[in-house]
Formats: C-alpha cells, structure tokens, sequence
C-alpha cells in the first residue's frame, strides 16, 4: 500500500491548489466548455501534520445534467471540468501517528452544495471534518410532533425514536447517546465562537445515553429499539394514540417543580441523563425544527469527564436585535463521535443545519408551515435502500436526510 503525505492534499489550515484529475463521466462534444478547477481546502485543525493519505476519492455531481465524475486521492495536477452547478462529496482515509505513538486511521468527508464553476468562478472551498463511517446503527423513525390531543391544539408526548440494526450482524447499543441540537435550523443569528459553528462541533442542549456494560442492549440484524417520551399506553387518554408501555427505554426527568412533573414506568429501564438544558422535563421540539445524532463517545468518556471538557456557552449576534449575547447550557460533540445526524426543519423556516453539511447536506420537513396543525400524528421514517444478502432490510443513509426520509402518518 503506497501513501502520501497529507500536505499533498491541503498545507497548512488553507490551501488553493489546481486539482487536476481523470473523469469518469464527460461528454465527447469538443465544445463543452472546461475550466480549470482551483480548490480551496480547510483541513481539521487536530489533524497532525504528519497524517498521510491511505485511499479516498471527491465525486463532482452536475446538477442540471446529472453528470457524475469522480477523482482518487491523492489528486495529481493540471486538469478541468465542464461548466455548470455542482453538488461535491469527499470522503478519505487518513493515517498517523498520535502523540503517544499510536499509529491511528481516520475518516474525513467534505461535502459543498450548488458550487457553480464557470468563467467567471472556477474555484470550489471545501471543509474537511473527522467523520466516523460506522453507519451500523441508525435513526429509523422520529415521531417528536404528539398524537393531537383531546382539545385539538398541539401533540401529546406520546413521541418517540427508533434505533434501527442497519446489518447483517448483531449490533449492541450499550453507551449510545441521543443528542438534541441547541441551535435551531430556523435560525439567522451570526455565531461569533468558532467552536460552536456547525462546520466545528455539533453544539448539544439534551444528551441521553444507553445504558449498559458493552453487550446488554441487543439490536438483531434488521430490528430496532424503541426510545420513548412515556412509557404509558396514551390510548387511555386520547384514543388512538400510542401505547408504548412495550419500549425498550424511556428518557425520564426528576423535578423539583410542583406543577411539572415527568411520568416514569418502572418496568421500561430509563436512559442515563448527562445533560439537559431544561429544569424541569425534556422536550423535544415537536415543530421539528432542531437536529438529533446518535452519538458513541470515546472509549473511557464518563459524563463527568465530558460536562468539565466540553463546556459549549458561545458569543453570538441576535439577528433580529443586532445585539452581542451569550449562548449558554450546552456542550460540544466531536463530529467523529457522530454515527447517525438529521436536520429537521418546516420549509419556510430553513435557514441553515445545525449539523455540518459533511453530516447532513440538507433536511427532512415535517410541514411547509411552521404552525400546521397537519405536522400532528406524523413521523419522519427512513426509506428502504433495499434487501441485503441475509435478507434485511437496509434503510437509506445517503447523509442527505431530504432523500433518505419520509413523512407518514404515525398510526
């Protein structure tokens, strides 16, 4: 196996270089009009310099044409592309060795949307970012909008998520975490503390781990596990809610507050709760306008240790007021500890993705309209991709959650 030097690819934490490389997919017209390609790379700022490119490949998909042409990595030098808008995906394998002289592989991705190369712009600004591939154990199903309730004004907290086995092997769900975005896809404001920008870290108000010593919590090839709000059967007080008095664990909340008070099923286990920004009760956002990843933390990570290392308060500028504040109650997620993200968002609200767009190039809506009452009793289901060999379903994971999720009515 030949490798190369990571300064091949990017010097420094900017670098503009002409790629040039072999497409797998141009036309034969001579006149199509080519251009030099000039990229503009952002490499990872933990990422030594001593890192070396294993295997990897930047796939350019036009837009208009559907044209797909694909590079290796390491690039040579001196080539062109067509004219047009182009959607771009990276994905490389790095190898180095760390401070305690470990030799240690890594996956980066990059993604850029509707990059237009033409004469007047042939220059393409990519960020990489670690990315964990382990896509083993996905988000199945999102239902965080409620059953109507009995008045007709908003959802009851029959919500809940499903953790779906996206193999042909037993997975094991010991120690996963449900995390919940602090900002929201709807927002404008201007984040001042480079830490927190989505292309960084995933900045966390609500964290809910698995629990388990490695080998307790079984998903079989093709299941899921359920995560709920309640576990109560809430048929009992509207009919024809859900009754999730079968799920495999519940997010519970002790509270001091004499009017808010959490439900807890004692014969439904409860996740671990590591961090929430609410003093009372968690409540995930049933306009769906916020993001979610499932998350597996480093090896050795206890909540202690991550609530005195991965403080997330932030400065940011208010858009509606133009005034400097202060984010506070939220913690950082490296992206490589990221197995599974979605953006969720009304249409006429996106703005822009909690998640970096290597994580989730888009978003999956719920409704057109921020208040529609139609949004009620649906859920965000994962579409199939196929069968695999053994038989199972494989559900879509493109990374891209408008293609790879469904809205359906929940019942």
């Amino acid at each position: 196996m030949q490798f190369y030097n990571i300064k091949n690819l990017a010097i420094g934490i900017a670098l503009t270089s002409v790629l040039a490389f072999t497409a797998t997919s141009c036309s034969d017209d001579d006149s199509v009009t080519t251009y030099p390609i000039v990229l503009n790379q952002t490499l990872p700022s933990e990422l030594p310099s001593n890192a070396v490119i294993k295997s990897g490949s930047i796939t350019y998909t036009e837009l208009n044409s559907g044209r797909v042409t694909v590079f290796d990595l390491p690039l040579p030098t001196e080539s062109e592309i067509p004219a047009g808008t182009y959607d771009i995906e990276g994905q490389m394998t790095v190898k180095y060795t760390n401070n305690e002289g470990i030799e240690v592989e890594k996956t980066l991705r990059t993604a850029s949307r509707q990059v237009e190369i033409s004469d007047d712009n042939n220059t393409s600004t990519l960020k990489w970012f670690f990315f964990n591939p382990d896509n083993t154990l996905v988000f199945g199903e999102i239902f965080f909008t409620g059953t109507l309730n009995a008045k007709g004004t908003s959802g009851l907290y029959d919500t809940y998520v499903t953790i779906y086995n996206n193999t042909d092997e037993v997975q094991y769900a010991d120690g996963l975490a449900i995390v919940e975005s602090k900002l929201t896809n709807a927002s404008t404001d201007q984040i001042l503390t480079a830490a927190n920008d989505p292309e960084a870290n995933f900045t966390a108000q609500a964290i809910y781990v698995i629990p388990g010593s490695g080998t307790d919590v079984k998903i079989e090839p093709g299941q899921s596990i359920k995560l709920v709000d309640q576990a109560i059967n809430w048929g009992d007080e509207v009919p024809g809610a859900l009754n999730h008095t079968d799920a495999d664990f519940e997010w519970y909340d002790e509270t001091s507050s004499a009017s808010i008070k959490d439900t807890n099923n004692p014969s439904v286990p409860n996740l671990d709760k590591w961090y929430s920004y609410s003093a009372t009760i968690w409540l995930p956002s049933n306009q769906c306008n916020r993001s979610y990843a499932l998350v597996r933390f480093p090896e050795g990570m206890t909540a202690e240790k991550f609530l005195a290392d991965y403080v997330g308060d932030y400065e940011y500028v208010n858009s509606a007021t133009g005034t400097q504040m202060k984010g506070t109650k939220c913690y950082l997620i490296k992206y490589d500890w990221i197995i599974d993200g979605v953006n969720l968002c009304p249409t006429e609200k996106w703005a822009t993705g909690s998640l970096s767009v290597a994580t989730d190039m888009s978003y999956a809506a719920i409704s057109e309209k921020n208040a529609d009452k139609n949004r009620f009793g649906k859920k965000f289901a994962r579409k199939q991709a196929g069968v695999s060999a053994a038989g199972n379903i494989i559900l879509m994971d493109t990374n891209d959650s408008a293609s790879d999720f469904e809205v359906i009515s929940v019942k």
